[in-house]
């Protein structure tokens, strides 16, 4: 895997500071499956994490890469390459995947009778968010310190564009996701991620960096977006998945309870897409797959189409720049669709349910971490993704330095966190070292989950 030189690897599977059987516990929290359990005589799919990682790194079938693409062109065209390149991505994530992903067979792992798809440690540690036992859904909005402007996200809950009204009152849906790395990716969160589940760090030329960074071309990462909505509310989601979530107790058309679980549906509205590409200013190429069910096709793979492709956040175009310099998106193209869709900031590539204000590379662009068991506070020690002021709405330097493209493992442009370890993009591995940070420091007031874990009491050693 490429890496510069002057790094000396940390040990690996060191836990400072607790003995074997605490080490113990906190490999077992970390790999845990979910951080709920079925209830007895439940007899529907139970989720198991897929972390049996590679061992060295393997080749991993990438066509797109191969596509005959421009990444600096001023016109750049959906038709001209870009269709081409996604389509081949499609491809390969639907391999061996049941044509309409039934709620009995969920996500195939294996392909082929080869792993094809890892899952990320740590995300069954939440109470509130954390992976449910079904499918191993996290929920992705599920956010109870943040405050999200004008997209009305935050808390768990969203305003899906295109549903209609209950009563009076504009319904609120809360969206559950599991994301899955392939063999090239799951190389690296192996290196990341030792069986101790303490994260792997080397420090490089007066730096802490992840282990097994940046992920290599031939990366894929899916992430299957699932909402509480039906096609009742949303008539455009006919026919989509129905899958079992144990998701939070819905009180009423906007509220939850965000600390209360119970087993509900949920549909497949949205897949996000992302590809290691060495091409992109960024290393980075994302689309993302809009549930159509007005479409015609005999399988929910059908039904799904691309809303565009993005490989970097358009630094020239506003509130990267001032409106007067602002020039057309170069980085961003959106491919012709009619479902209703708010896209992102400026028109910048984003998901049916996804903010607003942001976009998928610059959200991503913002995944760093402080030091494994140090807590994670957004705009203190890692940079803020999304809740800070004036977010999209006009020229400052947050903006500027948001939508700006750098490549791993340049510090985030702010220079205020040159301190925090990138982490190539990844969300997931974000949250994870954030995770980590809050099981190392159980009696920091700052690190009290909103909701303990129901099997919280197999980390109790560690305490």
């Amino acid at each position: 895997m490429p890496r510069s030189g002057g790094a000396e690897t940390l040990p690996e599977a060191q836990v400072q500071g607790v003995t074997p059987t605490e080490a113990q516990a906190q490999a077992a929290t970390a790999f845990r499956d979910s951080t709920d359990a079925p209830p007895p005589g439940w007899t529907g799919p139970v989720f198991k994490l897929s972390r049996d990682y590679p061992r060295t790194p393997p080749t991993c079938a990438a066509p797109w890469l191969k596509r005959d693409v421009s990444f600096n062109d001023p016109k750049p065209d959906w038709e001209h390459g870009w269709k081409s390149y996604i389509q081949d991505v499609i491809d390969y994530v639907k391999q061996g995947q049941d044509p309409d992903l039934p709620d009995h067979v969920g996500w195939r792992v294996a392909v082929g009778g080869e792993t094809r798809w890892f899952h990320v440690p740590w995300m069954a540690y939440d109470g509130e968010r954390g992976r449910e036992f079904v499918h191993g859904l996290t929920n992705e909005l599920s956010t109870a310190s943040s405050a999200f402007r004008d997209g009305g996200r935050g808390s768990g809950k969203h305003q899906l564009l295109g549903a209609s009204p209950q009563n009076g009152i504009d319904p609120l849906f809360e969206t559950w996701s599991v994301g899955m790395y392939n063999p090239c990716g799951a190389w690296s969160l192996g290196q990341v991620f030792p069986p101790s589940g303490e994260p792997a760090t080397t420090r490089q030329d007066g730096r802490l960096l992840a282990k097994g960074l940046p992920f290599p071309p031939g990366t894929v990462v899916i992430k299957l977006l699932n909402s509480t909505a039906d096609e009742r509310l949303v008539p455009y989601l006919k026919g989509s998945t129905n899958w079992q979530v144990n998701g939070h107790r819905q009180t009423g058309p906007a509220s939850y309870d965000t600390c209360e679980r119970a087993v509900r549906r949920v549909h497949l509205v949205q897949i996000d897409l992302a590809v290691v590409d060495p091409r992109s200013p960024t290393r980075w190429v994302y689309s993302t797959l809009a549930y159509d069910g007005t479409l015609p096709g005999s399988s929910i793979w059908d039904r799904l189409r691309p809303l565009g492709v993005q490989w970097g956040s358009d630094p020239g175009t506003f509130p990267a720049v001032p409106s007067t310099a602002s020039r057309s998106l170069r980085e961003t193209i959106l491919a012709p669709i009619g479902l209703p869709e708010h896209y992102g900031c400026e028109r910048r590539l984003a998901g049916v349910v996804d903010q607003a204000n942001s976009s998928c590379v610059s959200c991503h662009m913002g995944a760093y971490g402080a030091a494994p068991g140090s807590l994670n506070v957004q705009g203190q020690n890692v940079p803020a993704i999304f809740n800070f002021g004036d977010m999209c709405t006009q020229y400052n330097l947050g903006n500027k330095n948001y939508f700006s493209n750098y490549r791993y493992p340049a510090p985030y442009p702010s220079g205020q966190f040159d301190q925090a370890i990138p982490l190539d993009s990844s969300l997931q591995v974000a949250v994870a070292f954030a995770q980590y940070g809050v099981f190392r420091n159980p009696h920091n007031p700052q690190a009290q989950k909103v909701c303990p874990s129901p099997l919280a009491g197999e980390a109790a050693a560690i305490r």
